[in-house]
């Protein structure tokens, strides 16, 4: 999305070869909005969410967590999980709406500990690690 550095396209390219790249387009076919995944764990572990600020607050984000949602169930995974800013308004009561919640430290699995370990050595401070079990 405009402004919006989600990542390079060859990191694209090996989420769509796996088949966890999910994007929304409108009528005419733009894209909106994009979902990206990898499997952690035994979860799959949504990347990044993103939305077109415009399309914003029309029930497009829970359309896309759904279809992340559906693919993890489709893969016989038990949960979709991801981490967050907890210090953005709206992160973390949208995840919790659409039946995420916090994960304590004592909860996170291996490559969860390694994902919020790389968000800190990046310089990503106030996250926190969501779960829905589907």
């Amino acid at each position: 999305m405009d402004g919006h550095d989600a990542g390079s396209p060859q990191l694209f390219r090996a989420h769509i070869n796996q088949s966890l790249c999910f994007v929304m387009v409108d009528d005419g076919n733009t894209p909106i909005g994009f979902a990206t995944c990898g499997v952690l764990d035994g979860a799959l572990h949504l990347y990044e969410l993103a939305m077109v600020p415009e399309h914003g607050g029309k029930g497009l984000g829970k359309t896309l967590i759904e279809t992340v949602c559906e693919e993890a169930r489709a893969r016989n995974l038990g949960a979709v999980t991801l981490s967050t800013f907890t210090d953005v308004a709206w992160n973390g009561p949208f995840y919790e709406r659409v039946g995420f919640r916090i994960l304590t430290d004592d909860e996170l699995s291996p490559g969860l500990h390694l994902v919020k370990n790389h968000e800190a050595d990046i310089g990503l401070t106030h996250r926190c690690v969501m779960r829905r079990e589907v």
